[in-house]
């Protein structure tokens, strides 16, 4: 079976998804990290990546690995896991940049897919419902309004030790809503037959009882 979640930066997408994994005894797919570990990966190389096809000759070389371990995305680099790498505020930025590139994208979704053969899974990502499991068992588009997605993510920069502006992070989620809504390839949007939530006034169990709700009865 595979969970399908999209949704913009901040809606609770990692935090639930993870839940709902754990509560079903699936493989728990966080396709962020996955971005965030190549804008990490061509960084960390030096890769030219400000063409195409300079950037696919950049992915092909890089020594970056997924797997899935214990029902969770493992990423190592050369060997080395580096997730803890992946969550500084540059490397968010720097992700928004190169997941607006296809050859990126294109890599990732194959990827995603071959992951996904490992077992049941919940995936959460940007195109999860629309690009990369368009016929997902369940599909759910959470969001939730501006300032409480940019509350969540300042938190979690501050449980990581990491001060963050309000203000200024404000503006960066609203910039990558912008460029996730408009880019030309595989644009965030709900697809057609998505659940829709909005988490904005919802705690945390309360979106994974909704979503454990929508797999009943599924074989």
């Amino acid at each position: 079976m595979v969970i399908a979640v999209d949704g913009p930066a901040g809606a609770g997408k990692s935090t639930v998804c993870r839940l709902v994994a754990e509560r079903l005894g699936f493989i728990y797919l966080d396709t962020g990290a996955m971005y965030r570990a190549v804008a990490w990966a061509l960084r960390e190389t030096g890769a030219p990546f400000e063409e195409d096809a300079h950037l696919v000759m950049g992915l092909k070389g890089l020594p970056l690995h997924f797997a899935i371990r214990e029902n969770a995305l493992s990423i190592t680099y050369k060997g080395r896991e580096i997730a803890g790498d992946l969550r500084e505020p540059d490397i968010t930025r720097l992700a928004s940049e190169v997941s607006q590139r296809p050859p990126v994208r294109d890599y990732l979704t194959a990827w995603q897919r071959k992951l996904a053969t490992a077992g049941n899974i919940v995936a959460e990502g940007r195109d999860m419902t629309t690009v990369v499991f368009p016929d997902a068992d369940v599909k759910v588009f959470i969001t939730a309004d501006l300032a409480t997605r940019t509350r969540r993510r300042q938190r979690e920069y501050l449980q990581k030790g990491m001060e963050v502006d309000f203000s200024q992070l404000l503006k960066e989620i609203r910039s990558r809503d912008e460029a996730d809504a408009g880019r030309g390839i595989a644009p965030l949007r709900p697809a057609e037959d998505a659940f829709f939530l909005d988490t904005s006034c919802l705690e945390i169990d309360q979106v994974v009882l909704r979503i454990l709700s929508l797999t009943e009865g599924l074989p």
